[in-house]
């Protein structure tokens, strides 16, 4: 009879350790949440909004602002080089926002990106979008013609064809 209370404090310990682990989950998967990030050279600090999307908040070089939300599954996935750029005018579109990414695990893929862009009126916009290696990651730039607002980057486990690769310059095109 003695051998059950030590044994029941030790599985209680346990388990609140595996409760605080879970409900603590975002921080364990998430490698940038308390990183700085330089958007357009001003450091800025992400946010978690109620649905656990990270989010910057920044001015664009178009002098309005734009926000850009990574879900909880890009943060799991991938590393977010701590650069976030923007231009007007640029070779890819009127209004480019650019990032990098690093995959976490063998899985992930600039593929598995998705991206919802939305004008200050809440309107969906159309977009274009390339990726480019860099060093083990992807840079991402998104394009529309009309300035944005609200990006919002999701994750999916099916690979789609939202961006266009752009080979590196050691690659063979063949």
């Amino acid at each position: 009879m003695g051998w059950k209370k030590p044994r029941f404090i030790l599985l209680t310990v346990f388990l609140s350790l595996v409760m605080i682990a879970f409900f603590r989950g975002h921080a364990f998967a998430d490698g940038f949440v308390d990183s700085l990030v330089k958007f357009d050279g001003k450091l800025l600090k992400g946010k978690l909004d109620q649905d656990d999307n990270l989010e910057f908040v920044g001015q664009g070089k178009w002098e309005a602002p734009v926000r850009i939300r990574f879900s909880l599954f890009v943060r799991s996935n991938f590393e977010l080089v701590p650069f976030i750029e923007t231009e007007t005018r640029g070779i890819l579109g009127e209004y480019t926002v650019s990032f990098t990414v690093v995959p976490k695990t063998k899985r992930a893929s600039y593929q598995n990106l998705r991206f919802k862009i939305l004008s200050s009126a809440g309107n969906e916009l159309v977009s274009s979008g390339v990726a480019a290696p860099n060093g083990s990651g992807w840079v991402i730039g998104i394009a529309t013609d009309e300035k944005p607002f609200d990006i919002h980057v999701s994750y999916t486990t099916e690979k789609g064809r939202e961006l266009t690769p752009v080979p590196s310059e050691g690659s063979d095109s063949s």
